[in-house]
């Protein structure tokens, strides 16, 4: 529970506890869209409000195209709202439009998991680096900022290692498949049972996918991100009706915990799972008890959920959010 809300976050397919299936076909964002509402389901949870950052921020966008019955408002972080394909396409050619993704090219690339997992250290420091986008080379890494602290970064770097990289990774495999999906979707008819896409947020369209007009978005991102590109905000706001911009002056990629205090010890043991230890005595076990609001970014939340009369209370124990 937070503030009254109860809180579901799950590991992503290839993270943490969670399986990691080898084919990328599992992570298109429909499938993961599934798997999400049908956790929903199994948790009693008729809709919800969904968070997501950076890919989960992409794949709530989609749960909101695919599942809009599920989804009571939605918050993206980090990665604004996407509009669906109209076509399929490669991750060449998207980053080829953003060039500011080119970092995806190789987490795509058949040796990115390899190289990866044999600088782990490094990797983790260099992607978790406050704002920067010009990372020091490795023999730098104890000088190097990094917005992990304490055991986080044990915690993190033992998760990887259980699990490899092929997972994490194969979200960046996924561009030609699930742009394929999107666009066989647009191209329905209008008696298809899946919503409307529209090329804007007010303007109607015969078929496919559209998220829902009345769907309240909120998103926040960091102003010192260097993976937001001007014209995604641009694209944003003319596909999404009910939105909510919250930029956050002097902040990166990581808006949830770059600002965050520094982290007690876990006391984690040689014996204990790292990531297990540290998610039940680290930030969340303080928001339980109430002396956590989550920072910058959970003020927002709150504040503008209470906005749209969305608090948190006895319903939320019967399953209503």
């Amino acid at each position: 529970m937070f503030f009254g809300f109860r809180v579901v976050v799950p590991d992503m397919l290839g993270y943490g506890g969670s399986s990691a299936p080898i084919d990328p076909a599992h992570y298109t964002t429909k499938r993961l869209a599934r798997d999400l509402t049908e956790l929903l389901t199994a948790l009693g949870v008729a809709r919800a409000v969904v968070v997501g950052h950076d890919w989960g921020s992409f794949a709530a966008g989609r749960v909101a195209l695919w599942h809009p019955d599920r989804v009571l408002a939605l918050v993206l972080m980090s990665v604004p709202y996407t509009p669906p394909a109209l076509a399929p396409t490669t991750l060449a050619n998207v980053v080829a439009r953003a060039p500011n993704l080119g970092y995806q090219l190789f987490f795509a690339s058949p040796e990115g998991p390899r190289i990866i997992e044999a600088n782990l250290p490094y990797f983790l420091t260099a992607l978790c680096a406050p704002s920067s986008n010009h990372l020091p080379p490795p023999a730098a890494i104890a000088t190097m900022p990094c917005v992990l602290k304490g055991d986080a970064v044990r915690a993190y770097l033992n998760a990887f290692r259980a699990q490899g990289m092929t997972g994490p990774t194969n979200y960046y495999r996924t561009t030609t498949l699930r742009c394929a999906e999107e666009a066989e979707a647009a191209s329905a008819p209008s008696s298809s049972p899946t919503s409307t896409f529209s090329t804007s947020a007010t303007t109607p369209a015969s078929g496919g996918l559209r998220l829902s007009p009345t769907l309240d978005v909120l998103t926040i991102y960091g102003t010192c991100d260097p993976t937001i590109a001007p014209a995604a905000l641009k694209s944003q706001r003319r596909f999404v009706a009910r939105l909510t911009e919250v930029p956050l002056e002097g902040t990166g990629h990581w808006i949830m915990i770059q600002d965050a205090a520094e982290e007690p010890p876990a006391f984690v043991g040689d014996g204990d799972d790292p990531l297990q230890v540290w998610r039940e005595h680290m930030s969340t076990g303080t928001w339980k008890d109430g002396s956590g609001d989550g920072g910058a970014v959970g003020r927002t939340v709150l504040t503008w959920l209470n906005g749209l009369g969305v608090t948190g209370g006895a319903g939320v124990a019967r399953g209503k959010l």
